[in-house]
């Protein structure tokens, strides 16, 4: 067995020092994997709430809770979006769309069509002798039409696309939801907020000038929300046209049916016992003779 060699002492307690020096040095590490950077990492968190999303099932509650989930400063912004068409909507709604703004601006509406074409009813007949009664039939009116537009034209809308984009990968990726869907034409309705409000206005061409600014102007954002997904098919120019004329209709059925002035004045309440003028002279010799 070999023995190993002996260091002496001295060696083995030798201490130098070494001079400080006042300069100061930095290390610098790059990192060349992209999946450390911190874009990717944002990336890959909003993959996995994507997955978590999809995996919650249509019919509960939790899938529901996602489209409400928004505070209100981001529902200002959309709703001022709604009506500028230089702010992107569709970009705003690309990667949250949400339900809570697009059902209180609907709500709203009904109770500002009905109220409005109360009051308009009322001041067009004011100044006639006729007994006038608030119509609570128009909220159910209002109600109908507003939600049967929200559902039905969006739900048209998303179909037509998935049946006439080309079934590509990149295409697909351009489908909007119909949630989405549903949530541009939920905000576009605002406009007609204050403008139900303005019909109550008893000047006809006052009236007809703000169909046309309300289903121009929220015309408008619709169609540059949609755009890049209308371009992808083969029937945009034909989109585009229905989509610009069922709100025109829409807009033109609200100022028809709860503000429009007729051109005959209305009629007035006629008593169901009329009274029969008798001649004074007639009924004091009627006195007599009895």
């Amino acid at each position: 067995m070999t023995s190993l060699p002996e260091v002496p002492t001295d060696e083995l307690l030798n201490f130098q020092d070494f001079p400080t020096g006042s300069e100061q040095h930095t290390v610098r590490i790059e990192t060349t994997n992209p999946s450390l950077t911190i874009d990717n990492f944002d990336k890959k968190e909003d993959y996995k709430e994507d997955n978590e999303t999809k995996t919650k099932s249509f019919w509960t509650l939790e899938y529901y809770q996602q489209f409400f989930d928004i505070d209100t400063d981001e529902v200002l912004h959309r709703i001022f979006a709604s009506i500028n068409p230089k702010e992107p909507l569709g970009l705003k709604l690309e990667t949250k769309p949400d339900l809570y703004g697009p059902f209180w601006i609907t709500i709203t509406l009904i109770f500002t069509i009905a109220v409005s074409g109360n009051m308009a009813s009322y001041l067009h007949k004011a100044d006639v002798n006729y007994h006038w009664k608030y119509d609570f039939h128009l909220v159910s009116y209002a109600a109908t039409a507003i939600i049967s537009y929200i559902c039905i034209v969006p739900s048209a809308i998303w179909f037509s696309l998935k049946w006439t984009i080309p079934p590509t990968d990149v295409d697909l990726t351009r489908i909007p939801s119909i949630f989405k869907i549903m949530c541009l034409y939920g905000y576009s309705l605002f406009i007609y907020i204050p403008i139900s409000i303005l019909w109550t206005v008893q000047i006809v061409w006052f009236q007809w000038l703000l169909v046309i600014f309300a289903a121009s102007l929220s015309g408008s954002v619709l169609l540059l929300a949609l755009y890049p997904s209308l371009r992808l098919s083969n029937f945009k120019l034909i989109f585009a046209f229905a989509i610009i004329l069922c709100h025109f209709f829409l807009a033109l059925s609200f100022m028809l049916y709860f503000f429009h002035v007729p051109n005959h004045p209305p009629t007035n309440v006629s008593s169901p016992h009329p009274l029969i003028n008798v001649p004074f002279s007639h009924s004091i010799n009627k006195t007599g003779n009895a």
